[in-house]
């Protein structure tokens, strides 16, 4: 990263100074992957993950945020994938629940102070290692797609629920699953 910089300004040195340069362009050259070495960092995470590791699709209409189911409207985004491909925890956070409630199937809640959004990931294949409380990386990995409670095949229904909780207004995961998904649909 800094090298660039710093080449420009031996180049500029050997120009200015013919006599010097060999020997000055060989001290700067040095002292550049000396000082590279002492200022490298490990680069950064991404802060936002796409929560399925695995080809996925978003299915029709009726798998879509809003959608009528029975009278109600559907509260999360679908997102289909082969049974077992794993599933990460879109941002950093705590787990506020975790369970098995009948539709749900196997669950998990990960609030994010950050984003100010609980993430709920609902018919995981198993249900979640992780315990109520606990911390979770962004992109750990916090389970596998399934099909367990009310659903018609294997897939992540994945829900935005604003505020700390599974209680909160539901939010439209979509328009973030394709930015994270690097395709506009």
């Amino acid at each position: 990263m800094l090298r660039a910089p710093f080449a420009a300004l031996a180049l500029l040195l050997a120009v200015a100074a013919p006599a010097q340069a060999a020997t000055e362009l060989s001290s700067i050259f040095e002292s550049v992957a000396r000082d590279a070495k002492t200022l490298q960092v490990e680069p950064a995470r991404p802060v936002d993950w796409f929560p399925v590791r695995g080809i996925v699709d978003f299915g029709e209409a009726d798998a879509r945020f809003g959608a009528s189911r029975g009278g109600r409207a559907h509260e999360g985004q679908d997102v289909f994938a082969k049974a077992g491909t794993p599933l990460v925890s879109v941002r950093a956070g705590t787990v506020v629940e975790t369970g098995d409630d009948g539709g749900r199937g196997n669950y998990i809640a990960i609030w994010s102070p950050a984003a100010k959004v609980t993430f709920v990931y609902l018919h995981m294949r198993a249900p979640a290692r992780l315990k109520k409380g606990g911390p979770v990386d962004a992109g750990a990995r916090i389970g596998a797609v399934g099909c367990t409670g009310s659903c018609f095949g294997d897939h992540l229904h994945l829900e935005m629920r604003q505020g700390k909780g599974t209680r909160g207004r539901p939010l439209d995961p979509l328009p973030m699953l394709r930015v994270l998904a690097g395709r506009a649909r």
